[in-house]
């Protein structure tokens, strides 16, 4: 039996086959030599995986609670993102990409029936000249409608010297300026049949953008760095012009050469006129804090508190640090001055933000990408809906990689804040590490290693695959190839 119809085999009746009693079932390679997959939950029941092979196609795969496949469907185009839209599957790709010039600016969209697999509509839902980098936004609302947002730089789609080889992407800071750049901004909503109902330019502002988010009413945020402020302007649903603005200042200074958008989260909340933000910066003492904000569109109100992230403040946390078992009992929150935001959330009262340390050492010659990245423990901050703070939990984990960031996934279900984050052990093992929180009481319900039984030592979880299913959940590990960019994907399900 050949290798190919054993693999599907297995999958099919993946039930059948005994593994260890006591050890979370475990579809070795389950898809060979992946570049890129993201994923999210239909249903309680039912997850779509996105993944992409090669540059040309990329497989929509929907998998059930019990870890089988429920149908295949092959797609042309580079996969970009996934989601719900009405009751169906909506799935945006660009039609060319490539290593050193990335994403082409012809983008595709399917509409996918999420009971077999079968496309329902597919359409060229936006096209430009490929001269400038061009970057998409999809948005669907909790699958109540579709929006695609494209943002044109000023940096031209060519390859650049970036050291001793060629890239499209460099770190020079004059190139990274020409990114932050806005040429355009074009807003497009589409049915769930694909076709354009609307389509209009915002406003651009003077400083640089920032970020887009909607909120679930299709109310759209738009934010700009002008000089010392940032402002941010609303769209309220159906509207081409916005209904307000309102402006906050900022007390930090970006870095030469970094990417502004980076800079800051924005979080629309259950209010419809209501947005949280948050940042990392250094105070007027050079300090690292946390900064989060609210802001009311229709009163005015604005509020801002400040976390300090300073040594002495992350010590005192540390000291206090309760572990739930003896394998995650060491907290290393690493540089306060490499911390930055990883995650912010809405939801049960409580706004949810995590920071981590992050950093990047180099390993031989960095113009050659010799670099292993680190990133050491998670901090939760909650704080309630008027910004007083709740709780501060540490998650003990660290890591570092070869070339690449390592992902963390987050779920929110039934008021627990759920993640599975990866821990290094010893030079080569990487384990995964999940965690249960009370999103009310800021207690962990849950900690623990996740099993590597049966599965690479090396392997790391990618976060931004996970499974999650209402009981339990599927965590994708990626298994990279020598000398490659690409990786073997295993899948390992885990009950919450």
């Amino acid at each position: 039996m050949n290798k190919t119809i054993l693999t599907y085999l297995t999958i099919l009746f993946f039930p059948f086959f005994a593994l260890a009693q006591n050890e979370p079932p475990v579809i070795e390679d389950f898809i060979k030599s992946v570049k890129t997959s993201n994923s999210f939950a239909f249903n309680d029941h039912l997850n779509i995986m996105q993944v992409s092979t090669d540059d040309e196609n990329f497989d929509l795969i929907a998998i059930n609670d019990k870890m089988q496949v429920v149908w295949r469907t092959s797609l042309a185009g580079y996969g970009i993102k996934t989601d719900k839209l009405k009751g169906k599957i909506i799935a945006l790709a660009s039609s060319d990409h490539g290593d050193f010039k990335g994403t082409n600016n012809t983008f595709i969209a399917y509409a996918v029936d999420p009971s077999n697999g079968k496309v329902l509509a597919n359409k060229t839902v936006y096209k430009s000249s490929d001269e400038y980098i061009e970057y998409p936004q999809m948005y669907t609302g909790e699958g109540s409608f579709f929006k695609l947002a494209v943002r044109q730089t000023a940096y031209k789609r060519k390859l650049h010297l970036a050291g001793p080889t060629m890239s499209i992407f460099s770190t020079g800071s004059f190139y990274r300026k020409e990114l932050n750049d806005t040429r355009s901004l074009k807003v497009i909503e589409f049915d769930d049949k694909l076709d354009s109902v609307k389509t209009f330019n915002p406003v651009i502002s003077a400083g640089t953008f920032l970020s887009i988010a909607w909120n679930k009413h299709a109310d759209m945020f738009i934010s700009w760095m002008n000089g010392p402020s940032i402002e941010i302007y609303k769209y309220d649903a159906g509207k081409t012009a916005p209904s307000n603005q309102m402006t906050v200042p900022v007390n930090f200074k970006t870095e030469r050469g970094a990417v502004v958008s980076e800079e800051l989260f924005m979080q629309p909340a259950e209010n419809p006129n209501v947005l949280y933000y948050s940042m990392v910066y250094k105070n007027l003492n050079k300090d690292p804090e946390l900064g989060v904000g609210k802001l009311d569109f229709s009163s005015g109100k604005k509020a801002y508190v400040v976390q300090l992230l300073d040594n002495k403040s992350l010590k005192a946390l540390k000291k206090n640090f309760v572990p739930l078992n003896k394998d995650l009992d060491y907290v290393r929150y690493g540089f306060v001055n490499a911390i930055s935001v990883k995650y912010m959330t809405e939801t049960s009262g409580r706004v949810i933000i995590t920071v981590a340390s992050n950093y990047k050492m180099s390993t031989g010659n960095p113009n050659a990408g010799n670099y292993d990245m680190y990133e050491d423990a998670l901090l939760v901050n909650g704080f309630d809906t008027e910004l007083q703070l709740k709780y501060q939990q540490f998650l003990p984990v660290n890591y570092f990689y070869p070339s690449t960031w390592l992902q963390t996934g987050y779920n929110i279900n039934r008021n627990k804040l759920y993640i599975v984050a990866n821990m290094r052990k010893g030079f080569g093992t990487i384990l995964g590490v999940y965690g249960v929180l009370d999103i009310n009481s800021g207690k962990w319900d849950k900690m623990e290693r996740l099993s590597k039984k049966n599965l690479d030592n090396k392997a790391h979880a990618m976060g931004t695959s996970i499974l999650w299913f209402g009981d339990n959940f599927v965590v994708p590990y990626y298994s990279r190839k020598f000398f490659s960019v690409k990786s073997d994907l295993s899948l390992q399900l885990n009950n919450n």
